[in-house]
Parts: C-alpha cells; sequence; structure tokens
C-alpha cells in the first residue's frame, strides 16, 4: 500500500449493538461475519482488495470497479441480517504505526465507517463519491442508490446518502416498460385514429362521375371550363359539391344546368341536340273579287233583318 493516498472503494461492515455484548458472543459474531464476508468476496479477486479488522467488525478497500463493492456489500448483508454497511469511495493510505508498524488509513475508511454508523433504517448505505464512482462506469446500476438524506457525523461533517433499494429500481423499471408499451398503444391506436381521419377526408373528397350520352355531339364545359368534346368523352370525374355543366353545339342552341355531386356519386347526362324546324312556307290565297255595290246592300239590309227578328 502506498504511503501516497489512492482512491479506493471502501466498504465497512459494523455489527449493531456489538459492544456491551459478552465477549463469547462478541467472538461468535466475527467469525459469523468472517465466513460471511469470505463467501461475499469470492468473486473478487484477492489481489485487487484488502480485509481489515475495525473495533465493531471489518473493513474491505478495493480497487478497480465499485460494483464489486456493492456487491460484496448486498451478499454479506443478506447473511447477517445484523450488521450495518456502508459504502464510500475516497483515498486511502498506508503509514507507519508506533505499534503495528503500519496500518492503512485515510479518508476513505474514515468517511465509510461513518456512512455504517447511519446504516439504522437501511442495511447498505453509500456516499455521494461512491455513487457517482459507480455512475462514471455503471449508470443503470447506480440507479439502484436511491437518496436517503443528508447526514451529520461527530466532526460535523455533512453527508449525502443513497440506500441501497434494488427492487424499487426494478420497479421503475417495470413502469418504464409499462409507459413505454402503454406509449407504444397510443401511438398505435393514434396510427388507426389517423388512418380512419384519413380514409374519412379521402372518402369526402372522393370525385363524382357523370355518364356521358350526348348526339350528335357536344362540347362539355364544367365551371365555364372546357373538358372535352362528346363524343368521344363518354365518363367525367369532378370533385363533389356544385358545378354548373354547359353542353355546346356550334350549330344548336347551348344547354345550361346545375348539379349537386355528392362524394362518389355517379350521375348520367343524356341529351340530343334537336336542328330548329323550317318555318312553313306560306300558302298562297286566291285573290278576292270586289264585292259590287248591290251585294254589298244586299248584305246590309240582311243584317237589318236579323237584328228585327
Amino acid at each position: 500500500m502506498s504511503a501516497i493516498p489512492v482512491p479506493a472503494s471502501v466498504l465497512f461492515l459494523r455489527m449493531r449493538a456489538f459492544h456491551g455484548q459478552p465477549v463469547t458472543e462478541q467472538a461468535q459474531r466475527r467469525e459469523r461475519l468472517l465466513a460471511a464476508v469470505k463467501q461475499a468476496l469470492a468473486p473478487w479477486q484477492p489481489e485487487e482488495r484488502v480485509v481489515l479488522e475495525a473495533p465493531d467488525g471489518l473493513a474491505v478497500v478495493g480497487r478497480g470497479d465499485p460494483w464489486q463493492a456493492l456487491q460484496a456489500a448486498r451478499e454479506a448483508a443478506a447473511s447477517c441480517e445484523d450488521v450495518a454497511i456502508g459504502l464510500h469511495y475516497g483515498p486511502i493510505k498506508a503509514e507507519a504505526d508506533t505499534l503495528a508498524g503500519a496500518r492503512v488509513a485515510g479518508e476513505g475508511l474514515e468517511t465509510a465507517g461513518a456512512v455504517a454508523g447511519f446504516a439504522t433504517q437501511h442495511p447498505i448505505l453509500a456516499s455521494l463519491p461512491f455513487r457517482q464512482a459507480l455512475a462514471a462506469r455503471w449508470p443503470q446500476r447506480a440507479k439502484t442508490l436511491r437518496p436517503a438524506g443528508d447526514f451529520v457525523d461527530e466532526r460535523l461533517r455533512s453527508h449525502a446518502l443513497y440506500a441501497f433499494e434494488p427492487g424499487r429500481a426494478r420497479r421503475r423499471a417495470l413502469w418504464g416498460h409499462l409507459f413505454a408499451a402503454v406509449g407504444v398503444a397510443l401511438i398505435v391506436a393514434a396510427g388507426f385514429a389517423g388512418r380512419w381521419q384519413r380514409e374519412e377526408m379521402e372518402a369526402a373528397s372522393r370525385p363524382g362521375t357523370i355518364a356521358l350520352e350526348i348526339h350528335p355531339q357536344g362540347e362539355i364545359y364544367v365551371d365555364g371550363e372546357l373538358k372535352g368534346v362528346s363524343p368521344p368523352l363518354a365518363r367525367l370525374s369532378i370533385p363533389p359539391g356544385p358545378h354548373s355543366i354547359e353542353l355546346r353545339n356550334e350549330h344548336m342552341k347551348p344547354v345550361v344546368m346545375d348539379v349537386q355531386l355528392a362524394p362518389g356519386e355517379e350521375l348520367e347526362l343524356k341529351h340530343t341536340f334537336e336542328a330548329p324546324k323550317p318555318a312553313p312556307a306560306p300558302k298562297r290565297v286566291a285573290p278576292r273579287q270586289p264585292q259590287s255595290t248591290q251585294a254589298k246592300a244586299i248584305d246590309k239590309v240582311k243584317g237589318w233583318l236579323d237584328k228585327l227578328k
């Protein structure tokens, strides 16, 4: 261990209510803790971590991936329910000791021990630096550490701590999947609604058709615009709505009509242009012979007699 401080993950395990117990019971608890920690550290390479004894428990100092420290903490907490566990990521160093010759010390160990002392409501607490170190490598796994509040230690240092709650993170993930599924369902529903609206709009704008049967021939005008000559034009497609239809033949009188065409509706338009009938020839009338004076007188007398009757 270098005398120069190096960053490391520190896992501090403190046995609750350890002081004040009989020595034999303390020894038994320490043995159980050692066995649990040994099993929990099995996946962690021995050259990457160091196990240290503490007055009321153990401390594990390790380099490398902080996730290994969190995994070991979870395994140890599952085996020993009467253990408070603190996790911290900070500097440690080897320094001279008058009795042991050398010892491991540093802010990393001190803070991890303080964090473990706050683990009364939660079996595992982690400091903000540990969560940040974990998030740098495993952003999703760092979400298993949920805010537990701010705590002040004996040296009046404030610590923002996080509780290990993997179940809550999984529930959040499940809710995330659920919301994603609901989002997909809403998108699909919106797709169906959009398609339905689109179909409705397409149906409302579907053009109508006019079947033409014109004799002998005529120009077809729709709203003043020439559309063709029928025949050969037999069918005419126009948008729905009101329209003015005009049939023209240069030799005959034009025909104008108004139509109201519904979407997709088909109408038949039949018309025969008829040539105007020629004026009747004048009849010759024989000239009337001039009436004689006597004849006029006779007619006049007859008129008198008719009145006297």
